[in-house]
């Protein structure tokens, strides 16, 4: 399928443009028809469909093979723009939409092919039928990049999900320990010191009791932001468990990680004051160091959770012998 030889530069504008109207039409038909298929149902809710930045950009490529010679097709623009709008798609994912979406605009493409063969036919010297099949592989090359892209996406953003705490964005549990095995394995190596803390926030259930839980995940939140700002980036934060967090200090002494913590606590304090948190909020900490404390992960966890619980215990008893003293 070729361009006539010979043709004025004139009637290659004009196709040129025949093609951008084209493209503009059949995608007003496409986002129509998208949208009237009840087997999208995200359509409703959606303001736009998955497809709607890519499909401008796919529709130029693929008319243009009409204009184009034997040689195969090259779709690297349409794997380009079959990657737009993968935000929306780590939000909304849904295969068999995506696929009738790009069934929708495969018939509104040849339906417009259909109607106006004529005009096409003006600036060609192949049939239509090879149009249409050029046109069809094409199609078919963009369903699958777009659907390849989209999949590959979503998968990253699962993964990515899979590692965080979905209340505070931090890293759970399961990387909590697996990023402290490789940190504590890299300080033995290099000599170098490690601190691991451990926090609880103090009367956490009081909060959740007389504020709701709703209120007890905002403070989490803004726990979790004070935690980012305070510490420096190449400290490694998970939320442990329900009101815990644990924290890798790298390259830490426990008279280094020590001071931190008091810093910090004095930030959560004033957290709870201002986010109007029962007075007796605030958090505890406990510590286990490398070299000091020299053994396993679990060691070390043991080590700062036995702290932990020792240093919860002597607030609780302070806390207990100044309300004595009031009375």
């Amino acid at each position: 399928m070729q361009v006539l030889r010979g043709t004025p530069q004139s009637s290659l504008i004009g196709f040129k443009e025949l093609v951008r109207q084209a493209a503009d039409h059949i995608t007003l038909r496409w986002l129509e028809a998208v949208r009237n298929d009840r087997s999208i149902p995200s359509a409703i809710s959606l303001e736009e469909p998955l497809l709607s930045d890519a499909v401008p950009l796919v529709l130029d490529e693929i008319l243009r093979v009409i204009e184009v010679d034997e040689r195969k097709i090259e779709h690297e623009k349409i794997c380009s723009a079959a990657r737009h709008g993968r935000e929306r798609a780590q939000e909304h994912f849904d295969v068999k939409e995506l696929v009738r979406e790009y069934q929708l605009l495969r018939e509104q493409v040849f339906s417009y092919l259909e109607e106006h063969a004529s005009q096409f036919a003006r600036s060609i010297t192949a049939g239509v039928p090879n149009i249409n099949y050029r046109v069809g592989l094409a199609l078919d090359e963009a369903m699958r990049e777009t659907i390849n892209a989209f999949v590959e996406e979503h998968i990253v953003q699962l993964r990515r999900l899979s590692r965080l705490d979905t209340v505070t964005g931090l890293y759970n549990h399961r990387i909590f320990y697996e990023r402290f095995e490789d940190e504590l394995n890299r300080a033995k190596r290099y000599d170098s010191p490690l601190t691991l803390v451990l926090i609880d926030l103090d009367n956490f259930k009081t909060v959740n009791d007389t504020r709701g839980h709703l209120f007890g995940d905002h403070m989490l939140v803004k726990c979790a932001e004070i935690l980012r700002h305070e510490l420096r980036q190449t400290d490694i934060i998970s939320r442990y468990g329900g009101d815990e967090f644990g924290i890798i200090l790298t390259e830490t002494t426990r008279q280094h990680g020590h001071g931190m913590m008091v810093r910090l606590s004095n930030a959560i304090a004033e957290l709870g004051i201002r986010e109007g948190a029962p007075a007796s909020f605030g958090m505890s900490f406990g510590l286990a160091a490398h070299p000091e404390d020299d053994g396993t992960v679990t060691r070390l966890v043991r080590i700062a959770d036995d702290h932990l619980l020792y240093n919860k215990h002597m607030g609780k008893v302070g806390l207990a012998e100044t309300r004595k003293g009031s009375l």
